[in-house]
């Protein structure tokens, strides 16, 4: 479940829907190419579908921060709400310490201490983000959703088989809606 949906995690900006911080990452998942991650609403906002990202790749943090690719993902603090919910944030100085690109979130000790626990970013070019126009989960795909904060593995291949192939004849890959959380209009 995703409590709050700013645009950071996951940020579905600039060609790519990336997840480097909060869950799975702080629980540690292992995820592969290929495999896919769904993030729904919480309870309150419907437990409605908001991302489904097939994973592309996966990096280690200081590999994504040093990616010509995603340096458009590396917070702005002054500049446009995208820029400012980037989450390329964390990069191993000349000494091997972690350091933090400046940003507005997550600069909280302990919020940092669960972000590189586990330093990791899912990276997807093929993925559907919904934001404020999260839809209602099909009730044959209701076994996908938890009703708690955290990540549920080994779902029924069945149902999961039927949920991709729902969102490939449904859907082109894409950004449907701005977050929830964001101060800008929706799309």
């Amino acid at each position: 479940m995703v409590k709050y949906d700013t645009g950071l995690a996951p940020n579905p900006f600039w060609g790519y829907c990336t997840l480097a911080v909060c869950t799975p990452n702080h629980m540690g998942i292992r995820l592969n190419k290929n495999d896919w991650i769904v993030g729904v609403t919480i309870k309150a906002r419907g437990n409605k579908l908001l991302y489904a990202m097939k994973i592309s790749e996966v990096l280690s943090f200081n590999e994504y921060y040093s990616d010509n690719r995603f340096e458009s993902k590396k917070p702005v603090i002054g500049g446009e709400w995208m820029q400012k919910v980037g989450d390329n944030m964390y990069y191993l100085d000349e000494k091997g310490i972690w350091k933090q690109h400046r940003t507005i979130y997550h600069r909280e000790i302990e919020i940092k201490k669960k972000d590189l626990k586990h330093p990791l970013v899912f990276i997807s070019k093929e993925f559907f983000y919904f934001g404020r126009n999260a839809l209602n989960m099909p009730h044959d795909f209701g076994s996908l959703v938890i009703n708690r904060q955290g990540c549920k593995l080994n779902h029924n291949e069945t149902v999961v088989d039927n949920f991709i192939k729902w969102l490939y004849q449904s859907f082109e890959y894409g950004v449907y809606g701005n977050p929830y959380d964001s101060n800008e209009e929706s799309k």
